[in-house]
């Protein structure tokens, strides 16, 4: 009975299970604790970013980071929320999401100049939409119909800001994006 069991018992099981499938078959809500730990990294980075942004443009960039971490924190929790209400325990705490995450933070990055917080930002956005790509496939073949959901529109949200911040920066939407080379369709 699971009332028997403790706090650390439980969390033992849980975590010898998701050890479990991350060694043997993944799905979807293990690729999630990927993307929810990538998540929480954005946090912190869009902060830092949106705190220490300068130059003639630090108006508009200081307001679009403010916007995307906001939005980051709604996915945060619909992402996560979404798993709970499928049965998943999905990553929540701080030691987790840094064993899951997939990017990294440098408190060096704060002297950056503002260009290059955005492709920053946008290469963390294209290596969480690669996960997200391959959590929605998961999802579609386990038949978990709202996660896919979920995760499609995420999707969207990230393609949307992938193309506008690379907007910014001057550049086509797909332009220096290795999952769309366009080399790849002269060949």
């Amino acid at each position: 009975m699971v009332q028997d069991k403790t706090p650390q018992e439980r969390l033992q099981e849980e975590q010898k299970h998701k050890e479990h499938v991350h060694h043997t078959k993944i799905n979807a809500a293990a690729i999630a604790d990927h993307i929810l730990g990538n998540i929480h990294t954005m946090h912190v980075k869009l902060h830092q970013y949106h705190w220490y942004v300068k130059g003639p443009h630090f108006f508009s960039i200081h307001d679009k980071l403010n916007e995307l971490y906001n939005t980051n924190e709604e996915w945060f929790d619909k992402i996560a929320e979404r798993l709970i209400a499928s049965g998943h325990k999905p990553a929540s705490t701080t030691t987790e999401f840094e064993k899951y995450s997939m990017l990294s933070e440098d408190p060096a990055d704060k002297y950056l100049k503002a260009e290059e917080m955005v492709e920053n930002v946008i290469e963390d956005f294209r290596s969480t939409r690669g996960l997200t790509v391959r959590a929605i496939h998961l999802a579609q073949e386990e038949g978990d119909d709202a996660f896919e959901d979920t995760l499609i529109v995420f999707k969207s949200y990230l393609d949307e800001n992938i193309w506008m911040l690379q907007a910014y920066l001057g550049k086509e939407a797909l332009e220096d994006d290795d999952d769309f080379d366009e080399d790849d369709d002269e060949e």
